[in-house]
């Protein structure tokens, strides 16, 4: 349990302000609900405002601002963007339950490409939209090119590219969804319509609310798709009538966990890590262990063929035979604790080696590691498997957890300095070696769900910072080694888990989700950190975080001691 002393700092240092801890607790209580129904969440009952409730925000929106428009019509009176777009904005997204007070959106600097001047974005959400108001009566193509002038001026990291833009002289409003690739003014579609009209076009600016955000989407499905694939294969290895309990009631440590079950437990766990492998480049050779599998494996030979690659894998290049087979002789040594105990032979069927080609010609990387952890956790249930992948908590509702705790204020610090032409690169590379002394910690952490997206979003942060740092530098595009600026890493992440599995799959799926984390460095700096042999790993302890000091588990602050400190430590605290 947390010491006394840190009791004393919950106001400020756990929790953030007032304001942040009563958000955090109404989210907890729309995602979480109790201790334990983590494992029993339907994504489908999250607290999004239904259509219904956004057509008749909308229709309120609509009759205010013509009545404003009217007003200023019979006065004669100049409706230009300067004195009225954040307020238009701010009402408009207020229609989806987006408060602008709390998140850092106008005015935002960025250098437009047909001039390589900077200018100030009149609405901007990293990853989401982008919109620029004109006054009364002015043609909306300006805003529009404006717009992806801002896009194409190179100071918008890739990472906070949004696929929106929407602009808006008051009585008209045109809407385009832009394509990946932000190729001059193409778009997937495009939609112009009058102020009277916008409760008509309640599915184009869904995606405000969040009903349709395609980087979350795309990676939760193939999450989905993951998880089926794992439970097929389960299915093949073990028969459908294994029921293990989840949640609460889960065995606790594997010698509590029918035996059979556990092997297969921990083969899963080993197979995901080689699956993920070979689509996320961690092998010099592209599916390598998929061609293992398909080419030198045959039912009667694949349990044993398995085993002696795992051993390889635990077993440094320079201990190896010097004899042993050209494919084997490929695979890196791994280290780590994943392939570190040996397991009994599994022998398997013509069933179970299909089920396992079906998984590797799925695409492992496309994967959210969160959300199919979550899923992951829950093959040994019968009930869990007929549910078709509905038991997870969403990224969404794991945001709007972890956002106001600490992810918007990071963000916000980042986009501003990023932002600012004036910003030095000694400020720049304070805050980013900064972000290398917060300490995370989930006393609660089951497959790591919270901890996986928190990561993966603090290194988005960091590199944006390098990617601009580099720009200032005139750095861009050099061969430099990136591991002297990437400084964040998963051993600064704890979490605490009473049930052994979700353990296991927390502390792999940690550093599937870094190798992820560095291949979106490695595609905006060219160079990515290199991590085989695992040297660094998550600290996820297992056992109940009400029963432990957590003075012996996390380590000491910055100025020694266990004080909390909100500059070194931040608790993504679910208890």
């Amino acid at each position: 349990m947390p010491p006394e002393s840190w009791k004393k700092t919950r106001g400020t240092s756990i929790y953030g302000s007032p304001a942040a801890r009563q958000l955090y607790k109404t989210s907890l209580e729309e995602t979480l609900k109790e201790q334990g129904s983590l494992y029993a969440f339907n994504m489908t009952s999250s607290a999004l405002l239904d259509r219904a409730t956004l057509r008749h925000n909308l229709t309120e929106f609509k009759v205010r601002w013509l009545a404003h428009i009217e007003e200023w019509k019979a006065e004669n009176r100049p409706a230009t963007e300067s004195s009225h777009d954040q307020q238009f904005w701010g009402d408009l997204l207020d229609c989806f339950g987006i408060n602008a007070r709390d998140i850092y959106l106008y005015q935002r600097s960025a250098k437009r490409a047909s001039t390589g001047r900077t200018g100030k974005i009149d609405l901007f959400m990293p990853g989401k939209v982008i919109g620029e108001a004109k006054s009364l009566g002015v043609n909306l193509d300006d805003a529009h090119n404006q717009a992806l002038d801002y896009l194409l001026g190179g100071t918008i990291p890739n990472s906070q590219l949004p696929p929106y833009v929407i602009c808006s002289n008051f009585e008209t409003l045109r809407i385009t969804r832009l394509n990946r690739d932000y190729v001059g003014d193409t778009a997937d579609w495009d939609v112009t319509f009058s102020l009277d009209e916008i409760d008509d076009h309640v599915e184009q600016l869904a995606f405000l609310a969040d009903y349709e955000t395609s980087e979350y989407r795309e990676e939760e499905q193939a999450s989905l798709e993951a998880s089926r694939l794992m439970v097929d294969l389960f299915r093949a290895m073990n028969g459908d009538d294994v029921d293990e309990a989840v949640g609460d009631e889960a065995p606790t440590t594997p010698e509590e966990e029918d035996e059979r079950v556990m092997r297969t437990s921990v083969y899963l766990t080993r197979i995901l890590f080689l699956l993920f492998g070979d689509d996320a480049g961690l092998w010099d050779t592209p599916h390598l262990f998929a061609d293992f599998v398909r080419n030198e494996t045959t039912p009667e030979s694949l349990g044993p063929q398995l085993n002696e690659l795992f051993r390889i894998l635990n077993t440094p290049e320079d201990k190896r035979s010097k004899r042993l087979p050209g494919t084997l002789a490929k695979f890196p040594y791994v280290n780590g604790a994943i392939f570190a105990d040996t397991l009994e032979p599994e022998y398997f069927d013509y069933a179970m080696r299909q089920a396992l080609l079906n998984a590797c010609d799925f695409d492992w990387s496309k994967i959210d590691v969160s959300v199919f952890g979550s899923l992951f956790q829950l093959v040994k249930s019968k009930e869990a498997r007929r549910g078709d992948g509905e038991h997870y908590t969403s990224k969404t509702n794991i945001m709007k957890t972890i956002g106001p705790l600490f992810l918007d204020e990071l963000r916000e610090q980042t986009d501003k300095l990023v932002s600012s032409p004036a910003t030095p690169v000694r400020k720049l590379e304070e805050f980013r070696d900064s972000l290398a002394t917060h300490i995370f910690c989930d006393p609660a952490c089951g497959a790591g769900n919270f901890l996986l997206t928190a990561y993966k979003e603090l290194r988005r942060i960091e590199t944006d910072l390098i990617v601009a740092i580099r720009q200032r530098r005139g750095e861009m595009g050099m061969s430099l080694n990136i591991e002297w600026e990437q400084k964040l890493s998963i051993g600064q992440f704890y979490g605490f888990e009473l049930n052994w599995w979700p353990a296991k799959i927390a502390e792999t799926a940690m550093f599937l989700v870094d190798h992820q984390a560095n291949k979106e460095l490695a595609n905006a700096v060219g160079r990515p950190p290199q991590r085989l042999p695992i040297s660094i790993t998550a600290h996820i302890h297992h056992g109940n975080a009400l029963g432990v000091d957590w003075g012996e588990v996390l380590p000491e602050s910055a100025g020694g001691g266990r004080r909390l400190s909100s500059a070194t430590r931040r608790l993504l605290v679910r208890a």
